[in-house]
């Protein structure tokens, strides 16, 4: 079990300890109590910002943006504006960063919030890398966000009981996925 010291009423992920640091966690989906960290391949961001068809005129909502990676290639690559929301403060200064580091803060703004109380109203298109349990809480503002005219991508993990308009393999054999959702 976990070596690290931990109180008895916190719960924490399978192989937390230091000694699995540098180790990308494995997604256990409802396991999680809320969304972990994990790194977005480079590959799998690639992929999403093209197939959201993203422009200028876009403004994009990461929820979990993490260090921002998904926010700021948009911004370079497309020079869409945007917002990314993570609940851990230190990723989020990591993020700010980061734009400032590649030139793209002007464009974008990263905050320390609860993805359930991310006002989607500016987006027209937005990333989630969320668990299951998270997707199911935000089901209906995403779905009315949808209808609405939005464009939505969901990396590894599907809107339950919203079909997607496209399901893309990352790679041969591999189990991830990035589902895309359209009005």
């Amino acid at each position: 079990m976990d070596s690290g010291d931990h109180s008895d009423d916190e719960w924490h992920a399978p192989f937390s300890s230091s000694s699995c640091s540098s180790v990308t966690p494995v997604p256990y989906g409802d396991l999680h109590t809320m969304s972990p960290y994990v790194a977005t391949p480079q590959a799998a961001i690639d992929l999403i910002l093209t197939e959201l068809r993203l422009s200028q005129s876009d403004f994009l909502v990461d929820l979990g943006c993490g260090v921002g990676t998904i926010n700021i290639s948009a911004a370079k690559q497309f020079k869409t504006a945007g917002l990314g929301v993570d609940i851990d403060k230190d990723l989020v200064a990591q993020a700010v960063q980061n734009s400032e580091q590649a030139g793209v803060q002007s464009l974008l703004t990263f905050q320390v919030e609860d993805v359930l109380n991310t006002d989607l109203s500016k987006a027209t298109a937005v990333v989630s890398f969320l668990v299951p349990r998270h997707l199911k809480l935000l089901k209906s503002r995403l779905v009315q966000f949808l209808d609405d005219g939005g464009r939505l991508a969901c990396y590894h993990y599907p809107l339950q009981g919203v079909q997607p308009d496209n399901v893309l393999q990352l790679k041969e054999g591999m189990d991830k996925k990035i589902f895309i959702y359209r009005s």
